[in-house]
């Protein structure tokens, strides 16, 4: 099986990358969405989050409520750091389990989504890494339209993240995603063709 880690900006085009390389035959893991589960209603990762930050993070059907955790840990890089120490082993250790599954079950190709894959250290889980970037005030103008955020908070959530230059440099390849969906389909299309064939 050959295991390819999606990473980039926030804004950049990762998802719709990931989408892409599903239509074309990929299976895909989003270590977002694992994140989701790691501090689910009843598991221990919810227990040392209600821990670390109180009980205002709890909704009131039980579950976590991601915005204030957010404005949390995005205004004190220290609650930040609380955050990952709970969340990304469990998120490493969801990614691992669902690729052995698929190696398993004959996958051709795993895709990971990972926004923070440098960050928390999960490239050596993947074959290669394909960076997806697009200019900063592309990126910002897109998450402004698509989250209804302010500007300075989502300046805020991109300076939290690894800068572009070292996402690139400790990449395999680099998708510049700064035109339409058009050309990053056929961007993303040569480098899918380009390593199935290899």
């Amino acid at each position: 099986m050959i295991t390819i880690a999606v990473t980039g900006g926030i804004g950049a085009g990762k998802s719709e990358t990931v989408n892409i390389l599903e239509r074309l035959g990929a299976l895909t893991i989003s270590a977002d969405r694992l994140g989701h589960a790691a501090y689910a209603k009843g598991t221990t990762g919810h227990t040392e989050l209600v821990k670390a930050f109180g009980d205002r993070i709890v909704r009131s059907d039980g579950e976590i409520d991601r915005k204030i955790v957010g404005d949390i840990v995005f205004a004190d890089e220290s609650k930040r750091k609380k955050l990952e120490s709970i969340v990304w082993h469990r998120i490493r250790d969801m990614v691992q389990s669902q690729l052995a599954a698929n190696a398993d079950c004959g996958t051709a190709v795993t895709v990971i989504e990972a926004a923070v894959l440098f960050e928390a250290g999960w490239e050596d889980l993947a074959d290669a890494v394909w960076t997806v970037e697009a200019t900063y005030h592309q990126r910002l103008g897109r998450l402004i339209a698509a989250s209804g955020m302010d500007e300075q908070t989502v300046r805020k959530r991109m300076q939290a993240q690894l800068d572009a230059e070292t996402r690139i440099k400790r990449s395999n390849e680099v998708i510049r995603n700064n035109g339409d969906l058009e050309a990053l389909g056929r961007r993303v299309t040569e480098l899918w063709e380009a390593t199935i064939n290899t």
